[in-house]
């Protein structure tokens, strides 16, 4: 079935309708015939946009952010944030057409009895008659909705469109419910319109918007802003040719003179469809035809480094000449990459060896590093942890634009501080004994746990641990760089080892015994007995042992080693003296004179007696000295007065090294 033309035309029109009220329908625009947008602004957000002229609407110019009632501003969409005790919503992002920093017309109209224009101009018409256009503008109501006491209100407008003699072209009011500052969607404008023909005869427009009477405190501020006039008609895009659909932006290298092709289709709508290529190299801000560009497929070397913005426009033939009568695509980037310039390459150095090693790589699509040690990293993050003095040096990076044009770049590394190392390393002890430790030479030193060190702060702690501990030292150079090194000493055994024995004191020349036991403390697996006679033995109560002394013999040295279940092991040495004799006698006299001659009366030669009881008596009876210890001797004093010269009796009783009890007793003289 075939499709007239102006089935067609009540179809765009119908669909248009629908295509303004819900962002996911489909349908073709053009390039704005007509826009009001209210300047491209600033990026300062303090700045005041250009006032309108005073016939273009009936509200006062106010130079504040936040203008006073009856009143408007020019300004960003930020400033809005913060007015009349936050009373107005935080509108701070572009929802409208995005083309410039957000300029839009700010009214605090208040409580209005009658109806009152908020914009309107005339439009030197550069139309085509019959062409379907639409009629638009973004609007959104500003009061913030929690401080609506009924909830939140809608401003209502009518939006029309005359000729120059008044004839009304076309004309639509907002509806309720829709656009009001609704914090779920992020406060977003709705685009509001019509779709018309354009009639014939037309050399001026009349574009008009009023804001329809209101008593309702929450619906009398707004903002507006993206007031345009379109052709509609079908849609039209335009791609990569050999590319995923979802490609918007190719990239290529000047070095290459790359040919890059697009292609673009366009429903069928137009009775003699014709199609022609634009192209803009500002960002998209201004389009220009391309000669000859006029097929479906557009295809073009690159060899000069820019950035390229093509779509593709569409019309009848009648009126392709026309921008303004024609529907656009989307647009496709191709950016001409020439050698990447602008980049930054460096590191944190110098730094401390031990600290992480940072590049700082941007500019570029790709890279690849080299550098010392073997160094290599194509990650845009590139990082050497726990660096040291060997990654000081040259390092070299191949840039690569998103193009594939590519450069080589160095940056030199230096590395400052020490590598730290501990000594002598992972070592074991036995408990109870000690280790000395060792650090690099530095400014100063920290040694962690400070447990067991005989100094925490030098170079050369001595470590006596009764656990095993794993030590950390921190050593800090001149330049204030700091490294770190680790030892751990393990203690092998849980009971201290020491070597003990009990044994004789004494051999009595010129034949003689002597008898020895182990005392030792810790848990014993093994001993080694040498008693200095040529014998040896492993036992515990090793048998007695004999000495055949000769004359010039004094004394015999007894050594004992023992080792416990862990291998730790102590030794101990014990001296036998040699006694000429080891006859026991009482001095039948002594001289306490203090001479250093006989001054003490005691048994002599008692080296073997055991259990042994030495007593003296004076001549009344009395005791006056007692000992059970046969060195301790009486020197003639009771409370250290003096006793008077005379004859004493006194009494000895003992064991002797044979084991027969001994009982004797005697006199001595005091002799002063």
């Amino acid at each position: 079935m075939c499709i007239t033309v102006a089935l067609k035309k009540i179809i765009i029109l119908s669909l248009l309708t629908f295509v303004l009220h819900n962002a996911n329908a489909q349908a073709g625009f053009g390039a704005p015939a007509y826009i009001q947008n209210f300047g491209k602004g600033s990026p300062d957000p303090s700045l005041i946009g250009t006032p309108l002229p005073v016939s273009n609407t009936e509200y006062t110019f106010s130079s504040s952010l936040c203008p006073p009632e009856g009143s408007y501003t020019i300004a960003r969409r930020i400033n809005i944030n913060g007015c009349f005790a936050d009373e107005w919503i935080p509108l701070s992002k572009d929802n409208t057409a995005g083309m410039d920093y957000g300029m839009m017309m700010i009214v605090n109209s208040g409580t209005i009895l009658a109806n009152k224009v908020v914009y309107r101009d005339t439009i030197p018409n550069n139309m085509c008659p019959g062409t379907v256009y639409s009629f638009s503008v973004a609007i959104i109501n500003i009061d913030r909705p929690s401080n609506c006491q009924f909830g939140p209100d809608f401003p209502v407008f009518e939006y029309r469109l005359e000729d120059d003699a008044g004839n009304l072209i076309g004309k639509d009011t907002t509806r309720p419910n829709v656009g009001y500052a609704n914090p779920s969607f992020g406060y977003k404008f709705n685009n509001y319109g019509f779709g018309f023909t354009m009639p014939n005869g037309i050399n001026r427009l009349v574009a008009r918007i009023t804001l329809i009477r209101s008593t309702y405190s929450c619906a009398e501020d707004f903002a507006i802003d993206d007031i345009k006039i379109a052709a509609v008609g079908p849609v039209v895009h335009s791609f990569f040719n050999n590319e995923p659909p979802t490609t918007k932006v190719k990239s290529v290298c000047f070095q290459d003179n790359k040919t890059v092709s697009i292609g673009g289709t366009m429903d069928n709508y137009y009775p003699n469809p014709s199609l022609q290529w634009q192209q803009s190299t500002d960002s998209g801000l201004t389009w220009t035809d391309i000669p000859g560009a006029t097929s479906a497929t557009y295809s073009r070397v690159f060899s000069v480094a820019d950035t390229f913005m093509f779509r593709l426009s569409g019309g009848d033939a009648a009126t392709i000449a026309n921008p303004n009568c024609r529907v656009i695509s989307n647009s496709v980037k191709v950016e001409v990459d020439g050698l990447p310039v602008g980049y930054i390459f460096n590191s944190n150095s110098p730094l401390c060896s031990g600290q992480d090693l940072i590049f700082n790589i941007t500019g570029g699509a790709s890279y690849f590093m080299t550098g010392p040690n073997g160094f290599y990293d194509d990650s845009p993050f590139p990082h050497i942890f726990n660096s040291t003095l060997a990654d000081s040096g040259m390092y070299y990076v191949d840039i690569k634009s998103l193009g594939g044009c590519h450069r080589i770049d160095s940056t030199r590394v230096i590395m400052i501080g020490t590598d730290v190392h501990a000594y002598p390393g992972d070592t074991g002890i036995c408990v109870g004994r000690s280790v000395q430790l060792n650090a690099s030479i530095g400014k100063t030193y920290q040694w962690t746990p400070a447990y067991a060190l005989s100094n925490a702060t030098i170079y050369n702690p001595v470590a006596s641990p009764e656990i095993t501990t794993a030590y950390t030292v921190k050593v800090t150079d001149k330049d204030g760089c700091s490294d770190t090194a680790q030892l751990v000493v393990r203690v092998l055994n849980k009971k201290v080892v020491k070597a003990m024995m009990d044994a004789t004191g004494y051999l009595c020349r010129f034949y003689d015994s002597a008898s020895f036991k182990d005392i030792s403390l810790g848990t014993i697996v093994h001993r080694d007995w040498v008693f200095g006679n040529g014998n040896t033995d492993t036992t515990v109560t090793p048998p007695v042992q004999y000495y055949s002394i000769p004359a010039n013999q004094q004394t015999y040295n007894v050594k004992l080693v023992v080792t416990d279940t862990a291998g730790c092991a102590d030794s101990t040495f014990h001296v036998i003296k040699v006694q000429g004799n080891c006859n026991i006698a009482v001095p039948s006299a002594f001289t306490p004179n203090g001479d250093g001659k006989n001054d003490f009366l005691y048994p002599l030669n008692a080296f073997k007696a055991t259990n042994l009881v030495f007593r003296v008596f004076n001549r009344y009876g009395q005791m006056v000295f007692e000992t059970r210890e046969w060195t301790n001797k009486w020197d003639g004093t009771v409370n250290g007065k003096p006793q008077q010269t005379g004859s004493y009796a006194w009494i000895l009783s003992y064991i002797d090294a044979s084991g027969r009890k001994v009982a004797i007793n005697g006199t001595t003289v005091l002799i002063r």
